[in-house]
């Protein structure tokens, strides 16, 4: 039982610890450990120096500094381990035997790595939000050239009215570089880095090329590759109808399982006490 009132004070440590150490963040995965997290913040100073930072964390927090992304990664990785050491504690206070017991470790180290499964799930989220925000800035482009503007005017004299998120940010940063007449292939390549998205990197491809070529053919390009991003969507929408309605059906029937188990069991108990 020692090591299980120690896991609680463990516990309760790093409650109180982390209402005291100033380390703002906006956290947007793993939120479930939003309270305790930020105990961990002075240890992962140190360990950060001996580990690697997640790139796709640049995607999910665009206006955050990249020693702060390092920092919070780790922090979420050593709680979600001091969280699980519950199951350690537990099969000791129990007395369990020792293949348990080794068990119970390994998922204390296993579970670290849901960290980066909770990572995957926000950055596809993220990755549709930003397709839906560049397919629509990519329509109004395409009307802006077709109406005789140039890449410049089009990009500098237009205002595409975004919703404030991570695509309107870097879209931003690059109109503000083509205003101060940077080098357009050196601008479009920052777009392609800090959006690693294929359909993004196809368009600034595009784009460098069109700067290059003085504009030629560019319409043409862009009404078709605006094309295939619509179509695109309206495929991934298509998709993840169906992707839930199968999810529903398989709800119901396991919940139709569990009716027939519960208006069965009944029966079935005076059955074998027959």
């Amino acid at each position: 039982m020692i090591f299980f009132a120690i896991y609680i004070l463990l516990i309760l440590f790093t409650l109180l610890y982390s209402r005291k150490v100033r380390f703002d963040f906006p956290l947007c995965h793993c939120t479930f450990m939003k309270a305790t997290y930020k105990a961990f913040v002075p240890l992962a100073k140190v360990v950060t120096r001996f580990t690697a930072s997640d790139n796709r964390l640049d995607l999910l927090y665009p206006k955050t500094a990249k020693e702060d992304l390092h920092i919070t990664d780790i922090c979420l990785k050593m709680n979600i381990f001091v969280i699980m050491l519950f199951l350690p504690a537990t099969a000791i206070a129990c007395k369990a035997s020792a293949v348990v017991t080794a068990i119970s470790v390994l998922l204390c180290f296993a579970s670290v790595k849901c960290v980066d499964f909770d990572i995957s799930k926000v950055y596809e989220k993220k990755k549709q939000e930003i397709i839906t925000d560049f397919s629509v800035f990519l329509t109004k482009l395409t009307l802006c050239l077709g109406a005789g503007m140039t890449l410049y005017q089009a990009f500098t004299r237009q205002d595409y009215d975004l919703p404030d998120r991570t695509f309107k940010v870097h879209l931003d940063r690059l109109i503000n570089n083509l205003t101060m007449h940077s080098d357009p292939e050196y601008s479009f390549l920052e777009l392609s880095l800090m959006l690693p998205i294929p359909q993004i990197n196809a368009f600034c491809s595009i784009m460098i090329t069109g700067f290059k070529n003085t504009e030629a053919g560019i319409k043409d390009t862009l009404k078709t590759y605006t094309s295939s991003i619509w179509t695109e969507r309206r495929n991934n929408a298509k998709k993840r109808a169906e992707q839930s309605s199968a999810k529903a059906v398989l709800a119901l029937a396991i919940g139709l399982i569990g009716i027939l188990l519960v208006l069965t069991a009944p029966a079935m108990i005076m059955l074998m006490s027959i």
